[in-house]
């Protein structure tokens, strides 16, 4: 269901917005890179690419380390390793920038972990942040489980409440970038294969199981509704850190 949303890079915008993000840090050829919650490696490896910086990435799950270090094997820029972006596994003051696309959300310690970050970085160095934005109570009920976490909507701060984080934790905010239309190309694109398999689903007598995905047009429709308003949204945040 992940990947039917988010796609394979599991944040809006892909990997087009990646790109964008590391042009607005004004990442340059040589530069190391810290990726924060790296997923499967494909945005670490797109910036190595793009930017021909190199990117040493870090991910909690397991299974996702090895499939990037299949996936990486022989490219030479982008590196990964387990770790804990609120106890990273990395030296202090020695990278020239860190990315976290659409994961700080999900952090339990996000303090800690721009916390961490900001250790990471040398003097001038640039975090680049890119995430779920939801205003205080716009969170409807059927997003408040196991799904939520999964859209990154459950613990989600305000556009103003990643800011306050980061300046907390020593940096100069001197980007913040509204991308929210992105969410709507996912739900458009969400809403066409749902359409899809609903039609088959009725020709072909296919249970449908516990029955949620039924509710997800209307859930699709309240979600367009939250970006439209304003209450939900995907920003982009560039930091530099202090002293």
């Amino acid at each position: 269901m992940t990947k039917l949303i988010m796609g394979d890079t599991l944040h809006p915008g892909g990997l087009g917005l990646t790109n964008k993000l590391g042009r607005l840090m004004g990442l340059e050829a040589g530069d190391l890179v810290a990726v924060l919650a790296s997923a499967r490696g494909e945005s670490a490896q797109a910036l190595g690419r793009v930017f021909k910086c190199n990117e040493l990435g870090v991910e909690f799950g397991a299974e996702a380390v090895r499939h990037t270090h299949d996936a990486s094997s022989g490219s030479g820029r982008a590196h990964f390793v387990r770790g804990d972006a609120e106890r990273l596994p990395l030296r202090s003051g020695v990278f020239d920038a860190a990315v976290c696309e659409c994961s700080t959300s999900l952090f339990i310690n996000k303090a800690q972990a721009v916390a961490e970050t900001t250790r990471l970085l040398r003097p001038g160095g640039k975090f680049g942040l890119s995430d779920v934005t939801i205003e205080p109570g716009a969170l409807p009920a059927e997003l408040e489980g196991d799904l939520g976490q999964v859209l990154c909507m459950a613990d989600a701060l305000t556009a103003d409440g990643y800011v306050e984080l980061l300046e907390e934790g020593g940096f100069s905010v001197t980007t913040r970038l509204d991308a929210s239309t992105e969410i709507i190309k996912i739900l458009d694109e969400v809403e066409g294969k749902l359409s899809a398999f609903l039609a088959f689903q009725r020709v072909s007598g296919v249970p449908a199981g516990d029955g949620r995905l039924k509710l997800s047009p209307e859930l699709i429709a309240k979600v367009r509704e939250m970006v439209t308003s304003g209450e939900l949204g995907y920003w982009l945040f560039v930091g530099g850190k202090q002293g």
